[in-house]
């Protein structure tokens, strides 16, 4: 798990190097953003009704991280994120509800596009996949609201570590004076992998409806290099020592 960490936060590290460094005939046009992400997920699984239930419900959890948003264009950006979030299956008969809580750490990498701005909030497309690695397994059993009985898997070899999928969506992007943003971002994803080892000619994947807030930090406060920026109202450049994102026009 930590070695996952650390190759995770490597691989953050090197998008944002290309992104300082990310130029179009000599221009650099490129722009950084890091921040936290915090937010909520309903998710499905296309399995039947878990153990035995009378019917299939959404079972809420959490996902939390880290962002890195990767401008090229003032439209045009890569996200790549490194994200803790709970999955899972819940199913009721009657009173009774079992929920089914995976718990997964992933790196999704999504492209986003803004094609709409209202009022100074940009609104925006997005799209791409998701590799979550699965760390825990847990079972809880609901009488009347009162938890009966939880148990923790300790032994996941009858399933499928990796879970991999595609993502898409949308949000808006809301721009601070100090150039920070906020974006709030809703996604639906799709696993094309069966979560079950034995499931057999069944499908087992997750479905996930999720809705989370992200802060995203304008780097280019501290992280600068050399190079040409556009002027302001005019499509001419000129040379200067400017941060990454001083090509963009806003």
């Amino acid at each position: 798990m930590r070695k996952i960490t650390l190759l995770a936060l490597s691989v953050m590290f090197t998008f944002a190097v290309q992104a300082q460094l990310f130029n179009i005939a000599g221009y650099d046009v490129g722009y950084f953003y890091l921040g936290p992400k915090l937010g909520v997920n309903a998710s499905y699984n296309t399995a039947d009704a878990a153990f035995g239930g009378d019917e299939k419900t959404a079972n809420y959890g959490y996902q939390f991280g880290a962002v890195a948003k990767l401008g090229f264009t003032d439209k045009l950006s890569i996200q790549p994120e490194l994200i803790f979030s709970s999955k899972g299956a819940s199913s009721k008969s009657g009173e009774s509800r079992v929920n089914s809580n995976a718990k997964y750490f992933g790196l999704p990498v999504i492209a986003k596009y803004a094609f709409l701005a209202v009022s100074g909030v940009d609104i925006y497309g997005s799209g791409g996949f998701y590799t979550d690695y699965l760390t825990g397994l847990e079972t809880i059993v609901k009488q009347d609201g009162t938890v009966e009985w939880e148990e923790k898997t300790t032994d996941l070899s009858p399933y499928n570590r990796v879970d991999f999928g595609f993502s898409i969506g949308g949000g808006a992007n809301i721009d601070f004076d100090n150039n920070d943003k906020l974006n709030i971002d809703l996604r639906i994803s799709h696993g094309v992998t069966n979560i079950e080892k034995n499931s057999g000619s069944s499908s087992s994947r997750n479905t996930s409806i999720q809705l989370s807030a992200i802060y995203l930090l304008d780097m280019t406060r501290w992280i600068s290099f050399g190079g040409a920026k556009k002027t302001e109202g005019s499509d001419a450049y000129e040379e200067e020592s400017a941060p990454a994102g001083g090509s963009k026009v806003e």
